[in-house]
């Protein structure tokens, strides 16, 4: 059984060992196939000699398709023989890539992160006594009813998630945070992409620095994935139940209806929430 080391934030890593006679194998199947469409002089298609088409070939390339078979059965293993449940593609490092001697990776990959609740119900209900006690929250000029009372309801989610997020401590793998960061800053460019912007010529609009912006979004990434984190725990714990017909009505595609089920589990819970 491969070793792992696995952190409370989610970090998982461990040393992938592929065996030369795995990779061997497979440097023989993709020999084969590349043999069986080589133009060399003097043979038909197919028909040349593997040491020749070997010599003739980027061994190289070679070996770098046989990485592209090899890596992903005998990472996915690993997942399965520790029941792991990565959330991104794992970050794969070589270590020892030499010809005829096994290969060695160091792989780290996140899963979600270990913490307890604690608490949480009696730190909501004192932030939002707390809240209620020193801010009156006051419609807007013109705002009609409906706003007034969504920009309400808002507002007090935005002291429950507040109040969650310190009242609840625990970290996410750094991996994680890259990825969720790196996507939202994805997001970003393209936007501005219609705007015949860079992602450094928005920083500077607002008197920031690159460095500064992607910071932010990591900063943001980190308390989005706790929340996140958070109330799937909420929703493990309470176990709100969800119907058929309630999942209907939201008209989920076909293969999105678990997805469905989730979103409205997440409305129940921030319901329970709200009503500390």
């Amino acid at each position: 059984m491969t070793k792992i080391t696995q952190k409370p934030d989610g970090t998982v890593s461990f040393e992938l060992v592929i065996t030369k006679e795995v990779v061997a194998t497979e440097y023989q199947k993709i020999l084969a196939k590349v043999a069986q469409k080589a133009q060399i002089k003097g043979f038909r298609p197919g028909k040349a000699p593997l040491k020749l088409v070997e010599a003739q070939s980027d061994t190289a390339q070679l070996y770098s398709q046989v990485l592209d078979q090899v890596l992903s059965p005998a990472y996915s293993e690993v997942i399965h023989e520790h029941k792991l449940i990565p959330l991104i593609d794992p970050r794969v490092t070589p270590k020892s890539m030499e010809v005829g001697k096994d290969w060695t990776m160091a792989v780290e990959v996140a899963i979600s992160p270990t913490f307890e609740l604690g608490a949480y119900e009696k730190t909501i209900s004192s932030a939002l006594k707390k809240h209620d006690k020193e801010h009156k929250h006051e419609p807007l000029k013109d705002q009609k009813p409906e706003e007034a009372e969504q920009a309400a309801k808002d507002h007090k989610l935005n002291v429950i998630f507040d109040a969650l997020l310190a009242g609840i401590k625990f970290e996410v793998a750094p991996l994680l945070i890259e990825e969720e960061a790196k996507s939202a800053l994805t997001r970003l460019s393209n936007q501005l992409s219609s705007l015949k912007l860079s992602v450094a010529d928005y920083a500077k609009s607002i008197k920031k620095s690159t460095d500064d912006l992607i910071a932010e979004y990591k900063k943001s990434a980190e308390s989005n994935l706790k929340l996140e984190f958070i109330l799937q725990k909420l929703i493990g714990e309470k176990k709100p139940e969800v119907t058929q017909a309630e999942i209907d009505e939201l008209k989920p595609q076909k293969g999105q209806e678990q997805y469905a089920k989730y979103v409205l589990q997440k409305r129940k819970v921030l319901d329970f929430l709200s009503q500390l």
